[in-house]
């Protein structure tokens, strides 16, 4: 009777445990502070992804520019209808993979620590949860360092229910160094470690503050510690614990670099990627004409090689002294080229920058803006094409001036014609009015040549070389019809509009010299005159227009033949780094296969030795159920 008595009191003592353990899990731990994460890059989402890029525009604007990327991805991730992918993650697919699959072994092993947990087979779920420690540690703690730390808080839930209160105590205060806001619940610590644990968290917050530089190489980065956002390298903390803090780097077109520091200096050393040059090559195109079209075509290249649908692109100039930053913000479709969001805004520097660029960043994400017509619309704001347009109007005006000098002449070299027919072959007069007759139609020919040829070149610089830039006003809206991946070739000037040779006027015709069977009135045509002499005073006040506008057009068409070359050059390599990513992808994959295919065999191996645990564990119930003879029992039998 006794025995049964026991067993009825352990039975129910079991269930009231199992029943706390199953109630826990929904308390463990309350919410860590909010962090905006970019999602995985996804073809689930419906939400278009979008990469973000600041490119600085003079070396004042470096550092700053990489500060402004960090906010302008928050504003992404915070504005709930566009899928962020941080461009560094983008461009290094193989170190992107691999973090993805450490974070999803974690997430993994977390799962199965709690299942093990809450069937009291806590040595299981120490194992699991160290494992996802070590899973997380290995990651991109810039994202997942609130994962990391309630792993560690779970995996010292573990040693406490193991009886290794030491092992706890000393984990609890590694979590607590280096994120005293991490949440400890009462339902897996029993009381005294929750004392210990509030006492650990006021002397962390107590203790004595150490300072810490960090340097990156070969680049600026974005600087997290401790899975927080401290600024852009080289970065000087002093309100750090004495502990060894997480410190993570990242850089667009460099892999992430990671390790642990405590105080003192430390640098990280930053690896290009395969995607880093063609990186190069876009940000220094987009910046080199920063209000033409050729931005765009950099940052649809950009997008393309990143594989997102649209780019939020940040030009940033820092100019002199530390005067607030000039921002010309855009957001790009990347098929058509489309600009759904564009803005100037001025920024300030430092610790006022997340303030003064929230309204500049959310009008940037809150809504895209129609197309024209089904066509897609961008913006350009002149400058770069200002002095190109000044000296289209230049030429157009020399060329209206010669014109009007040509028809001047010729109207003179008329009426030198009629004088001379009214003037007797035989007066001396009559072969002044002859050689001069001659000079003036040559000036008319030359000017209206001339003017022609000027006029005509001063258009194509001042309309059609300089027509995508808005003319000059900001906003300029313009509907380019070029596709994504495929640029246009570049446009070549027309040569100047000179009339063929054969159209040339002829010298006005001088009647010859009267004939003695001929009356005076008559006059005869005459022989074509000789070619002008280069010592004519006339002639050597001729305009010199036309050679200046052949050397004109030569040298635009050289410039365009370089424009040309330079576009098929960026092709070929952007060509050349998508077929290494795609090489790159293939080899990623095949690893990831057998990753796959051991992780599965461990998989399998684990559940065969959970089964066979499973079993031993139920023999030995069973033959604890088997009731034993005791000597009450031989006395009464």
């Amino acid at each position: 009777m006794r025995t049964s008595s026991f067993r009825v009191l352990n039975a129910a003592l079991s269930g009231w445990l199992v029943g706390l353990l199953a109630v826990g899990p929904a308390a463990a731990q309350t919410s860590m502070p909010s962090r905006l994460v970019p999602r995985a890059l996804s073809g689930a989402s419906t939400a278009p992804t979008v990469t973000v890029v600041a490119i600085a525009l003079d070396a004042a604007a470096r550092t700053e520019s990489v500060r402004l990327t960090h906010f302008a991805e928050q504003a992404v991730a915070r504005s709930g209808r566009l899928e962020l992918v941080r461009l560094a993650d983008a461009l290094d697919t193989a170190g992107r993979r691999e973090r993805e699959a450490g974070a999803n072994e974690a997430a993994a092993a977390m799962k199965e620590g709690q299942r093990a947990y809450d069937e009291l087979d806590t040595q299981q779920a120490l194992q699991q949860f160290d494992k996802a420690v070590r899973a997380y540690e290995a990651g991109d703690l810039s994202l997942h360092f609130g994962e990391l730390s309630r792993a560690r808080v779970m995996k010292a839930a573990s040693q406490v229910a193991n009886g290794e209160n030491t092992a706890a105590q000393l984990e609890i205060r590694a979590v607590l160094a280096v994120d005293p806001r991490a949440q400890f619940s009462p339902n897996y610590f029993p009381p005294d470690e929750m004392a210990f644990v509030e006492k650990e968290r006021k002397a962390s917050l107590a203790s004595t503050r150490t300072s810490l530089t960090v340097h990156t190489e070969p680049v600026p980065a974005q600087v997290y510690v401790d899975g927080q956002f401290r600024g852009v390298s080289p970065v000087s903390l002093t309100d750090l614990s004495p502990a060894d803090h997480y410190v993570t780097a990242v850089a667009p077109g460099f892999s992430l670099a990671q390790r642990r520091a405590r105080e003192g200096e430390t640098t990280l050393t930053l690896k290009p990627v395969a995607a880093q040059k063609a990186l190069q090559m876009a940000t220094e195109a987009a910046a080199r004409k920063p209000e033409s079209p050729e931005r765009d075509k950099a940052l649809r290249e950009l997008g393309a090689l990143a594989g997102v649908n649209q780019v939020l692109a940040l030009m940033v100039r820092g100019g002199a002294g530390a005067g607030p930053l000039d921002v010309t913000g855009l957001r790009l479709e990347v098929t058509d080229g489309h600009n759904a969001a564009y803005a100037l805004a001025q920024v300030p520097r430092g610790e006022g920058m997340a303030a003064g660029s929230e309204a500049l960043l959310a009008g940037l994400v809150a809504a895209d803006a129609p197309r024209q017509g089904g066509k897609p619309v961008t913006h350009f704001s002149g400058g770069a094409s200002a002095t190109r347009r000044t000296v289209g109007y230049v030429l157009m005006a020399t060329g209206v001036a010669m014109l009007a000098g040509g028809i001047y002449f010729g109207m003179e070299a008329s009426a030198k014609e009629d004088d001379f027919r009214r003037t007797p072959q035989t007066s001396p007069r009559a072969q002044d009015l002859k050689d001069t007759g001659k000079t003036y139609a040559l000036v008319a020919d030359i000017g209206v040549i001339a003017g022609l040829a000027s006029a005509g070149l001063g258009a194509y610089f001042a309309f059609a070389g300089g027509g995508s830039s808005g003319g000059g006003k900001a906003p300029a809206h313009v509907t380019p019809a070029e596709p994504a991946r495929t640029p246009p070739p570049a446009r070549t000037p027309p040569p100047a509009r000179t009339p063929p040779q054969d159209t040339k006027r002829e010298a006005l015709p001088m009647p010859p010299p009267p004939s003695g069977t001929k009356p005076k009135s008559e006059s005869l045509p005459m022989p074509p005159p000789p070619a002008p002499k280069a010592t004519t005073p006339a002639a050597k006040e001729e305009p010199p227009a036309p050679a200046p506008s052949r050397t004109d057009s030569k040298r635009a068409q050289e410039e365009a033949r370089q424009r040309e070359e330079e576009l098929r050059q960026r092709r070929e390599e952007v060509e050349r780094q998508r077929r290494e990513l795609e090489e790159q992808r293939k080899k990623d994959e095949e690893s990831a296969a057998k990753r796959e295919e051991e992780a599965k065999r461990q998989r399998e191996e684990e559940a065969k030795r959970k089964r066979e645990e499973e079993e031993r564990r139920k023999k030995e119930e069973e033959k604890k159920k088997k009731p034993s003879l005791d000597e009450d029992d031989l006395r009464n039998y």
